[in-house]
Protein backbone atom coordinates (compact mmCIF):
# COMPACT_ATOMS: atom_id res chain seq x y z
CA UNK A 1 0.00 0.00 0.00
CA UNK A 2 2.94 2.49 1.05
CA UNK A 3 4.23 1.61 -2.94
CA UNK A 4 1.70 2.04 -4.17
CA UNK A 5 0.50 5.55 -2.74
CA UNK A 6 4.34 7.05 -3.19
CA UNK A 7 3.87 6.06 -7.09
CA UNK A 8 0.51 7.88 -6.62
CA UNK A 9 2.76 10.98 -5.08
CA UNK A 10 5.25 11.02 -7.38
CA UNK A 11 2.96 11.03 -10.62
CA UNK A 12 0.36 13.64 -8.75
CA UNK A 13 3.40 15.97 -8.76
CA UNK A 14 4.90 14.92 -11.85
CA UNK A 15 1.72 16.73 -13.27
CA UNK A 16 1.34 19.22 -10.61
CA UNK A 17 5.12 20.27 -12.14
CA UNK A 18 4.17 20.15 -15.60
CA UNK A 19 1.11 22.63 -15.11
CA UNK A 20 2.96 24.51 -12.81
CA UNK A 21 5.21 25.61 -15.98
CA UNK A 22 2.71 25.48 -18.37
CA UNK A 23 1.27 28.37 -16.28
CA UNK A 24 4.72 30.13 -15.98
CA UNK A 25 4.63 30.17 -19.62
CA UNK A 26 1.44 31.63 -20.71
CA UNK A 27 2.21 34.05 -18.40
CA UNK A 28 5.66 35.14 -19.76
CA UNK A 29 4.10 35.50 -23.08
CA UNK A 30 0.45 36.34 -23.14
CA UNK A 31 0.59 37.97 -25.97
CA UNK A 32 1.74 35.24 -27.95
CA UNK A 33 -0.37 32.61 -26.46
CA UNK A 34 -3.46 34.76 -26.85
CA UNK A 35 -2.81 35.35 -30.72
CA UNK A 36 -2.42 31.59 -30.78
CA UNK A 37 -5.73 30.65 -29.16
CA UNK A 38 -7.35 33.62 -31.89
CA UNK A 39 -5.69 30.94 -34.53
CA UNK A 40 -7.10 28.17 -33.05
CA UNK A 41 -10.54 29.20 -32.72
CA UNK A 42 -10.64 29.92 -36.05
CA UNK A 43 -8.98 26.32 -37.34
CA UNK A 44 -11.61 24.98 -35.64
CA UNK A 45 -14.32 27.27 -36.71
CA UNK A 46 -12.78 26.93 -40.75
CA UNK A 47 -12.79 23.33 -40.16
CA UNK A 48 -16.23 22.88 -38.37
CA UNK A 49 -18.87 25.37 -40.41
CA UNK A 50 -21.47 23.91 -42.56
CA UNK A 51 -19.56 20.21 -42.27
CA UNK A 52 -22.77 18.39 -42.27
CA UNK A 53 -23.79 20.25 -45.24
CA UNK A 54 -20.67 19.89 -46.87
CA UNK A 55 -19.58 16.56 -45.91
CA UNK A 56 -18.05 14.28 -49.06
CA UNK A 57 -19.55 10.80 -48.14
CA UNK A 58 -17.78 8.25 -50.98
CA UNK A 59 -16.88 4.89 -51.60
CA UNK A 60 -14.00 4.58 -49.08
CA UNK A 61 -15.62 6.52 -46.46
CA UNK A 62 -18.91 3.99 -47.04
CA UNK A 63 -16.50 1.13 -46.96
CA UNK A 64 -15.01 2.29 -43.80
CA UNK A 65 -18.08 2.94 -42.16
CA UNK A 66 -19.61 -0.25 -42.81
CA UNK A 67 -16.06 -2.20 -40.87
CA UNK A 68 -16.91 -0.07 -37.83
CA UNK A 69 -20.77 -0.44 -37.98
CA UNK A 70 -20.06 -4.26 -37.79
CA UNK A 71 -17.64 -3.94 -35.62
CA UNK A 72 -19.88 -1.71 -32.95
CA UNK A 73 -22.96 -3.74 -33.38
CA UNK A 74 -21.51 -7.38 -33.80
CA UNK A 75 -18.08 -7.04 -32.19
CA UNK A 76 -15.90 -8.09 -35.50
CA UNK A 77 -13.17 -7.18 -35.04
CA UNK A 78 -10.73 -6.87 -37.88
CA UNK A 79 -6.71 -7.27 -38.14
CA UNK A 80 -6.26 -4.84 -41.37
CA UNK A 81 -7.71 -1.34 -42.40
CA UNK A 82 -7.98 0.52 -45.54
CA UNK A 83 -7.19 -0.91 -48.65
CA UNK A 84 -3.87 0.92 -50.36
CA UNK A 85 -3.71 2.21 -53.69
CA UNK A 86 -1.27 -0.94 -54.46
CA UNK A 87 -3.23 -4.10 -55.25
CA UNK A 88 -3.10 -6.78 -52.22
CA UNK A 89 -1.58 -4.28 -49.52
CA UNK A 90 -3.42 -3.52 -46.87
CA UNK A 91 -3.11 -0.63 -44.20
CA UNK A 92 -3.13 -1.57 -40.30
CA UNK A 93 -6.38 -1.45 -38.49
CA UNK A 94 -5.56 1.42 -36.42
CA UNK A 95 -7.26 3.77 -38.68
CA UNK A 96 -10.61 2.36 -37.55
CA UNK A 97 -10.38 1.57 -34.13
CA UNK A 98 -9.46 5.64 -34.12
CA UNK A 99 -12.68 6.14 -35.78
CA UNK A 100 -14.81 3.88 -33.86
CA UNK A 101 -15.01 5.71 -30.91
CA UNK A 102 -16.37 8.63 -32.79
CA UNK A 103 -18.63 6.68 -34.60
CA UNK A 104 -19.90 5.38 -31.90
CA UNK A 105 -20.47 8.69 -29.71
CA UNK A 106 -22.44 10.09 -32.73
CA UNK A 107 -24.98 7.17 -32.83
CA UNK A 108 -23.26 6.31 -36.36
CA UNK A 109 -23.10 10.15 -37.65
CA UNK A 110 -20.39 10.39 -40.37
CA UNK A 111 -20.30 13.96 -39.80
CA UNK A 112 -19.66 13.44 -35.75
CA UNK A 113 -16.68 10.84 -37.01
CA UNK A 114 -15.27 13.79 -39.48
CA UNK A 115 -15.65 16.72 -36.58
CA UNK A 116 -13.03 13.73 -34.26
CA UNK A 117 -10.75 14.15 -37.08
CA UNK A 118 -11.67 18.03 -37.28
CA UNK A 119 -10.14 18.48 -32.99
CA UNK A 120 -7.26 15.95 -34.25
CA UNK A 121 -6.45 18.50 -37.18
CA UNK A 122 -6.76 21.63 -34.29
CA UNK A 123 -4.78 19.70 -31.60
CA UNK A 124 -2.13 19.07 -34.84
CA UNK A 125 -2.16 22.92 -35.35
CA UNK A 126 -1.23 23.21 -31.79
CA UNK A 127 1.55 20.80 -31.97
CA UNK A 128 2.87 22.78 -35.15
CA UNK A 129 3.15 25.79 -33.22
CA UNK A 130 4.80 24.03 -30.34
CA UNK A 131 7.30 22.27 -32.71
CA UNK A 132 8.08 25.51 -34.67
CA UNK A 133 8.88 27.56 -31.14
CA UNK A 134 10.83 24.73 -30.02
CA UNK A 135 12.99 24.56 -33.25
CA UNK A 136 13.78 28.61 -34.08
CA UNK A 137 11.16 31.01 -31.81
CA UNK A 138 7.38 31.07 -30.89
CA UNK A 139 7.22 33.65 -34.02
CA UNK A 140 7.88 30.80 -36.23
CA UNK A 141 5.32 28.84 -34.45
CA UNK A 142 2.62 31.53 -34.49
CA UNK A 143 3.70 31.94 -38.46
CA UNK A 144 3.44 28.32 -39.18
CA UNK A 145 0.05 27.82 -37.34
CA UNK A 146 -1.46 30.99 -38.97
CA UNK A 147 -0.62 29.58 -42.21
CA UNK A 148 -1.78 26.05 -41.76
CA UNK A 149 -4.95 27.19 -40.00
CA UNK A 150 -6.04 29.53 -43.16
CA UNK A 151 -4.62 27.85 -45.81
CA UNK A 152 -7.74 26.63 -48.23
CA UNK A 153 -5.85 23.43 -49.29
CA UNK A 154 -5.70 22.65 -45.79
CA UNK A 155 -9.14 23.30 -44.48
CA UNK A 156 -10.33 21.41 -46.92
CA UNK A 157 -8.20 18.78 -46.70
CA UNK A 158 -9.06 18.41 -42.65
CA UNK A 159 -12.86 18.19 -43.83
CA UNK A 160 -12.06 14.73 -45.88
CA UNK A 161 -13.19 11.72 -43.70
CA UNK A 162 -10.36 9.01 -44.72
CA UNK A 163 -7.04 7.91 -43.49
CA UNK A 164 -4.43 10.65 -44.41
CA UNK A 165 -6.24 13.02 -42.72
CA UNK A 166 -5.11 12.29 -38.71
CA UNK A 167 -1.49 11.85 -40.13
CA UNK A 168 -0.50 15.32 -39.39
CA UNK A 169 -0.86 14.94 -35.95
CA UNK A 170 0.71 11.69 -35.49
CA UNK A 171 3.77 13.06 -37.63
CA UNK A 172 4.18 16.14 -35.27
CA UNK A 173 4.03 14.29 -31.99
CA UNK A 174 6.72 11.25 -33.52
CA UNK A 175 8.98 14.60 -34.48
CA UNK A 176 8.58 16.32 -31.12
CA UNK A 177 9.69 12.80 -29.47
CA UNK A 178 12.07 12.79 -31.57
CA UNK A 179 13.37 15.96 -30.88
CA UNK A 180 12.86 15.68 -26.95
CA UNK A 181 15.44 12.75 -26.91
CA UNK A 182 18.17 14.41 -29.38
CA UNK A 183 17.78 16.84 -26.49
CA UNK A 184 18.23 15.03 -23.22
CA UNK A 185 15.94 11.97 -23.03
CA UNK A 186 17.28 9.91 -25.75
CA UNK A 187 14.51 6.69 -23.76
CA UNK A 188 11.62 8.59 -25.84
CA UNK A 189 13.12 7.02 -29.20
CA UNK A 190 11.22 4.06 -27.77
CA UNK A 191 8.09 5.70 -28.23
CA UNK A 192 9.19 7.50 -31.33
CA UNK A 193 9.55 4.02 -33.37
CA UNK A 194 5.50 2.82 -32.00
CA UNK A 195 4.22 6.38 -33.53
CA UNK A 196 6.22 5.61 -36.80
CA UNK A 197 4.08 2.69 -37.21
CA UNK A 198 0.93 4.13 -36.17
CA UNK A 199 1.74 6.89 -39.12
CA UNK A 200 2.53 3.82 -41.28
CA UNK A 201 -0.80 2.50 -40.67
CA UNK A 202 -2.66 6.07 -41.68
CA UNK A 203 -0.82 6.32 -44.89
CA UNK A 204 2.36 3.96 -45.95
CA UNK A 205 3.03 5.84 -49.53
CA UNK A 206 3.82 9.08 -47.14
CA UNK A 207 4.90 7.09 -43.30
CA UNK A 208 7.35 5.00 -45.56
CA UNK A 209 9.56 7.61 -46.04
CA UNK A 210 9.64 8.75 -42.17
CA UNK A 211 12.12 5.31 -41.99
CA UNK A 212 14.33 6.69 -43.70
CA UNK A 213 14.77 10.09 -41.96
CA UNK A 214 14.56 8.40 -38.57
CA UNK A 215 17.13 6.59 -39.23
CA UNK A 216 19.54 9.23 -40.79
CA UNK A 217 18.69 11.28 -37.69
CA UNK A 218 20.00 8.44 -35.67
CA UNK A 219 23.31 8.40 -37.33
CA UNK A 220 23.52 11.85 -37.29
CA UNK A 221 23.26 11.80 -33.67
CA UNK A 222 24.55 8.45 -32.95
CA UNK A 223 26.15 9.47 -29.58
CA UNK A 224 22.94 9.83 -28.04
CA UNK A 225 21.11 6.96 -29.71
CA UNK A 226 23.98 4.07 -30.38
CA UNK A 227 22.79 2.04 -27.07
CA UNK A 228 22.00 -1.46 -27.90
CA UNK A 229 18.95 -1.70 -25.41
CA UNK A 230 17.42 1.88 -26.67
CA UNK A 231 17.79 0.60 -30.60
CA UNK A 232 15.99 -2.90 -29.57
CA UNK A 233 13.39 -1.17 -27.56
CA UNK A 234 12.77 1.45 -30.38
CA UNK A 235 12.42 -1.99 -32.98
CA UNK A 236 10.15 -3.35 -30.55
CA UNK A 237 7.70 -0.53 -30.41
CA UNK A 238 7.69 -0.32 -33.77
CA UNK A 239 7.17 -3.89 -34.75
CA UNK A 240 4.45 -4.33 -32.23
CA UNK A 241 2.38 -1.73 -34.31
CA UNK A 242 3.23 -4.27 -37.66
CA UNK A 243 1.42 -7.53 -35.39
CA UNK A 244 -2.12 -7.55 -36.62
CA UNK A 245 -0.98 -7.38 -40.33
CA UNK A 246 1.82 -10.34 -39.68
CA UNK A 247 -1.36 -12.44 -37.82
CA UNK A 248 -3.63 -11.93 -40.88
CA UNK A 249 -1.01 -12.40 -43.36
CA UNK A 250 -0.38 -15.95 -42.11
CA UNK A 251 -3.78 -16.68 -41.89
CA UNK A 252 -4.47 -16.30 -44.92
CA UNK A 253 -1.45 -17.87 -46.79
CA UNK A 254 0.85 -15.18 -47.14
CA UNK A 255 -1.30 -12.86 -48.83
CA UNK A 256 0.23 -9.51 -47.77
CA UNK A 257 4.19 -10.87 -48.26
CA UNK A 258 3.13 -12.09 -51.92
CA UNK A 259 1.66 -8.30 -52.67
CA UNK A 260 4.73 -7.04 -51.29
CA UNK A 261 7.11 -9.16 -53.30
CA UNK A 262 5.22 -8.62 -56.40
CA UNK A 263 4.95 -4.49 -56.13
CA UNK A 264 8.83 -4.57 -54.99
CA UNK A 265 10.71 -7.08 -56.70
CA UNK A 266 8.24 -8.62 -59.54
CA UNK A 267 7.11 -4.55 -60.43
CA UNK A 268 10.18 -2.97 -59.44
CA UNK A 269 8.45 -0.09 -58.41
CA UNK A 270 11.83 1.29 -57.01
CA UNK A 271 14.43 1.99 -59.95
CA UNK A 272 17.76 3.99 -60.21
CA UNK A 273 16.21 6.22 -63.15
CA UNK A 274 15.12 9.34 -61.45
CA UNK A 275 15.98 11.46 -64.73
CA UNK A 276 12.89 10.43 -66.12
CA UNK A 277 10.84 11.21 -63.70
CA UNK A 278 12.29 14.15 -62.39
CA UNK A 279 10.79 16.39 -64.59
CA UNK A 280 7.06 15.25 -63.60
CA UNK A 281 7.89 15.36 -59.72
CA UNK A 282 9.38 18.68 -59.95
CA UNK A 283 5.85 19.89 -60.78
CA UNK A 284 4.49 17.91 -58.55
CA UNK A 285 6.62 18.89 -55.80
CA UNK A 286 5.70 22.91 -56.88
CA UNK A 287 1.83 21.91 -56.35
CA UNK A 288 1.72 19.61 -53.43
CA UNK A 289 3.85 22.23 -51.35
CA UNK A 290 3.82 25.83 -53.17
CA UNK A 291 -0.02 25.22 -53.88
CA UNK A 292 -0.95 24.61 -49.98
CA UNK A 293 -0.01 28.32 -49.08
CA UNK A 294 -1.65 29.38 -52.55
CA UNK A 295 -3.95 27.72 -54.72
CA UNK A 296 -3.79 29.60 -57.45
CA UNK A 297 -0.99 31.05 -59.83
CA UNK A 298 0.97 32.98 -59.85
CA UNK A 299 2.08 33.56 -56.39
CA UNK A 300 3.26 30.59 -55.91
CA UNK A 301 6.38 31.55 -57.76
CA UNK A 302 6.75 34.09 -54.86
CA UNK A 303 6.38 31.88 -52.29
CA UNK A 304 8.86 29.85 -54.40
CA UNK A 305 11.39 32.34 -53.94
CA UNK A 306 10.69 33.96 -50.64
CA UNK A 307 11.99 30.15 -49.59
CA UNK A 308 14.90 29.78 -51.81
CA UNK A 309 16.09 33.13 -51.07
CA UNK A 310 16.08 32.39 -47.24
CA UNK A 311 17.59 28.66 -47.40
CA UNK A 312 20.45 30.55 -49.33
CA UNK A 313 20.52 33.38 -47.07
CA UNK A 314 19.85 31.63 -43.63
CA UNK A 315 20.76 28.48 -43.94
CA UNK A 316 22.84 28.72 -40.50
CA UNK A 317 19.47 29.64 -38.62
CA UNK A 318 18.04 27.36 -40.67
CA UNK A 319 20.13 24.37 -40.95
CA UNK A 320 20.79 24.42 -37.05
CA UNK A 321 20.89 21.19 -35.09
CA UNK A 322 17.44 20.24 -34.77
CA UNK A 323 16.58 22.05 -38.11
CA UNK A 324 18.28 19.65 -40.00
CA UNK A 325 16.00 16.94 -38.75
CA UNK A 326 13.02 19.00 -40.12
CA UNK A 327 14.89 19.09 -43.37
CA UNK A 328 15.75 15.28 -43.36
CA UNK A 329 12.15 14.89 -42.83
CA UNK A 330 10.63 16.63 -45.42
CA UNK A 331 14.09 15.69 -48.59
CA UNK A 332 13.45 12.02 -47.28
CA UNK A 333 10.38 11.68 -49.53
CA UNK A 334 10.98 14.19 -51.79
CA UNK A 335 14.16 11.85 -52.91
CA UNK A 336 12.51 8.82 -52.45
CA UNK A 337 9.69 10.05 -55.13
CA UNK A 338 12.22 10.60 -57.84
CA UNK A 339 13.32 6.82 -57.88
CA UNK A 340 9.66 5.77 -57.56
CA UNK A 341 7.69 3.46 -60.11
CA UNK A 342 5.16 1.92 -59.05
CA UNK A 343 1.53 1.69 -59.65
CA UNK A 344 1.68 2.93 -62.69
CA UNK A 345 3.88 5.94 -61.76
CA UNK A 346 0.94 7.61 -60.02
CA UNK A 347 1.80 9.75 -57.43
CA UNK A 348 -1.12 11.64 -55.47
CA UNK A 349 -0.90 14.86 -53.30
CA UNK A 350 -1.64 13.36 -50.15
CA UNK A 351 1.14 11.00 -50.29
CA UNK A 352 3.12 13.90 -48.49
CA UNK A 353 0.24 14.49 -45.77
CA UNK A 354 2.86 13.38 -43.17
CA UNK A 355 5.65 16.04 -44.28
CA UNK A 356 3.93 19.37 -45.31
CA UNK A 357 4.11 20.95 -41.45
CA UNK A 358 8.18 20.44 -41.67
CA UNK A 359 7.50 22.44 -44.88
CA UNK A 360 5.34 25.06 -43.48
CA UNK A 361 7.32 25.67 -40.56
CA UNK A 362 10.59 25.58 -42.53
CA UNK A 363 8.99 27.92 -44.76
CA UNK A 364 7.63 29.90 -41.96
CA UNK A 365 11.07 30.52 -40.16
CA UNK A 366 12.42 31.42 -44.04
CA UNK A 367 9.64 34.14 -44.02
CA UNK A 368 10.39 35.52 -40.21
CA UNK A 369 14.44 35.73 -41.33
CA UNK A 370 13.87 37.56 -44.14
CA UNK A 371 11.44 40.26 -42.13
CA UNK A 372 14.20 40.37 -39.35
CA UNK A 373 16.46 41.66 -42.12
CA UNK A 374 15.41 44.87 -42.90
CA UNK A 375 12.19 47.12 -43.56
CA UNK A 376 12.18 46.07 -47.32
CA UNK A 377 11.42 42.66 -46.06
CA UNK A 378 9.01 43.34 -43.29
CA UNK A 379 6.73 45.26 -46.26
CA UNK A 380 6.71 42.02 -48.34
CA UNK A 381 6.05 39.75 -46.18
CA UNK A 382 2.55 41.68 -44.74
CA UNK A 383 1.88 42.30 -48.62
CA UNK A 384 2.11 38.55 -48.49
CA UNK A 385 0.22 37.87 -46.26
CA UNK A 386 -2.39 40.08 -46.90
CA UNK A 387 -2.54 38.46 -50.25
CA UNK A 388 -2.55 34.78 -48.46
CA UNK A 389 -5.57 36.15 -46.53
CA UNK A 390 -7.44 37.64 -49.70
CA UNK A 391 -7.20 34.58 -51.93
CA UNK A 392 -7.67 32.08 -49.51
CA UNK A 393 -11.08 33.67 -48.04
CA UNK A 394 -12.28 33.95 -51.54
CA UNK A 395 -11.84 30.28 -52.21
CA UNK A 396 -13.12 29.65 -48.84
CA UNK A 397 -16.02 31.38 -49.43
CA UNK A 398 -16.76 29.80 -52.93
CA UNK A 399 -16.55 26.19 -50.76
CA UNK A 400 -18.57 27.10 -48.20
CA UNK A 401 -21.38 27.91 -50.77
CA UNK A 402 -20.94 24.88 -53.09
CA UNK A 403 -18.97 22.60 -51.55
CA UNK A 404 -16.97 19.72 -53.46
CA UNK A 405 -18.67 16.78 -55.16
CA UNK A 406 -21.73 14.80 -53.93
CA UNK A 407 -22.26 16.22 -50.36
CA UNK A 408 -23.81 13.86 -47.30
CA UNK A 409 -26.63 16.68 -47.44
CA UNK A 410 -27.73 15.34 -51.08
CA UNK A 411 -27.13 12.18 -50.18
CA UNK A 412 -29.92 12.32 -46.75
CA UNK A 413 -32.15 13.85 -48.97
CA UNK A 414 -32.36 11.44 -51.61
CA UNK A 415 -33.19 9.01 -49.29
CA UNK A 416 -35.68 11.36 -47.42
CA UNK A 417 -37.70 11.40 -50.47
CA UNK A 418 -37.34 7.36 -50.93
CA UNK A 419 -38.48 6.82 -47.40
CA UNK A 420 -40.88 9.64 -47.65
CA UNK A 421 -42.93 8.65 -50.75
CA UNK A 422 -43.02 4.63 -49.49
CA UNK A 423 -44.35 4.93 -46.26
CA UNK A 424 -44.21 1.52 -44.78
CA UNK A 425 -44.06 -0.81 -48.03
CA UNK A 426 -40.62 -2.73 -48.87
CA UNK A 427 -38.92 -1.86 -51.58
CA UNK A 428 -35.24 -2.10 -53.90
CA UNK A 429 -32.72 0.19 -54.89
CA UNK A 430 -30.50 0.10 -57.62
CA UNK A 431 -27.82 2.23 -56.60
CA UNK A 432 -25.31 3.44 -60.02
CA UNK A 433 -21.82 5.58 -58.45
CA UNK A 434 -19.54 5.20 -61.33
CA UNK A 435 -16.71 3.25 -61.49
CA UNK A 436 -16.86 2.31 -57.67
CA UNK A 437 -19.49 -0.13 -55.48
CA UNK A 438 -21.99 1.90 -53.57
CA UNK A 439 -20.97 1.40 -50.37
CA UNK A 440 -21.77 4.84 -49.58
CA UNK A 441 -25.42 4.06 -49.93
CA UNK A 442 -24.99 0.88 -48.63
CA UNK A 443 -24.64 2.27 -45.16
CA UNK A 444 -26.65 5.12 -45.43
CA UNK A 445 -29.42 3.26 -45.67
CA UNK A 446 -28.38 0.87 -42.43
CA UNK A 447 -27.41 4.42 -40.52
CA UNK A 448 -30.09 7.00 -41.17
CA UNK A 449 -32.86 4.72 -43.00
CA UNK A 450 -32.98 3.20 -38.64
CA UNK A 451 -31.78 6.82 -37.01
CA UNK A 452 -34.39 8.74 -38.67
CA UNK A 453 -37.08 6.02 -40.26
CA UNK A 454 -36.65 2.90 -38.14
CA UNK A 455 -35.92 0.83 -40.78
CA UNK A 456 -32.12 0.68 -40.38
CA UNK A 457 -32.75 -3.63 -40.26
CA UNK A 458 -34.41 -3.61 -43.30
CA UNK A 459 -31.49 -2.78 -46.02
CA UNK A 460 -32.96 -2.97 -49.35
CA UNK A 461 -32.18 -5.73 -51.40
CA UNK A 462 -33.51 -7.81 -54.47
CA UNK A 463 -36.45 -8.71 -52.36
CA UNK A 464 -39.46 -9.86 -54.15
CA UNK A 465 -40.77 -6.21 -54.12
CA UNK A 466 -43.10 -4.64 -57.24
CA UNK A 467 -40.76 -1.26 -56.23
CA UNK A 468 -37.66 -0.28 -57.46
CA UNK A 469 -36.06 3.14 -57.06
CA UNK A 470 -33.05 3.98 -58.80
CA UNK A 471 -30.70 6.95 -59.24
CA UNK A 472 -30.15 7.51 -63.28
CA UNK A 473 -33.60 9.53 -64.06
CA UNK A 474 -33.74 11.65 -60.37
CA UNK A 475 -36.55 11.05 -58.87
CA UNK A 476 -37.05 7.93 -60.58
CA UNK A 477 -39.83 4.84 -59.08
CA UNK A 478 -40.23 1.82 -61.37
CA UNK A 479 -42.71 -0.79 -60.72
CA UNK A 480 -40.99 -4.43 -62.28
CA UNK A 481 -41.80 -8.26 -61.84
CA UNK A 482 -39.41 -9.87 -60.16
CA UNK A 483 -41.26 -13.23 -60.45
Amino acid sequence: MRQKSKFFLRVGNFWKDQLSKVKEEILANRLTYFFLAIILFFSAFLRLYRLDELLGFWFDQGRDALVIWDLLHYRKFFLIGPVTGIEGIFLGPFYYYLLAPFYWLGEGSPVFAAAGLVWLTVAAIFLLYFLGAKVYNRRVGLLAAFLYCLSYEFVTFSRWLANPNPLPFFALITLILLLKAIENRPSLLILVGLFLGLCLQLEAASAIFFLPAVLITICLERKCFFKLKLLFGSFLGFFATLMPQLIFNFRHQGILFQAFNKFLLTERSFRLNPWETARLRLSLYYDVFLGKIFAREPLKILTLSILLTSLVVFRRQIFSRLGKVLIIWLTAPLLGFLFYQGNYGYVWDYYFTGVQPAFVIIFSAGCFYLARRNFFFKLLLAAFLISFLAINFRLLRTYYKTGIGITLAAQTRALDWIYQDVGKEDFNVAVYVPPQIYFSYSYLFRWYGGCKYGRGNQTPGWSKTFILFTNPIPNTRIFWNPG
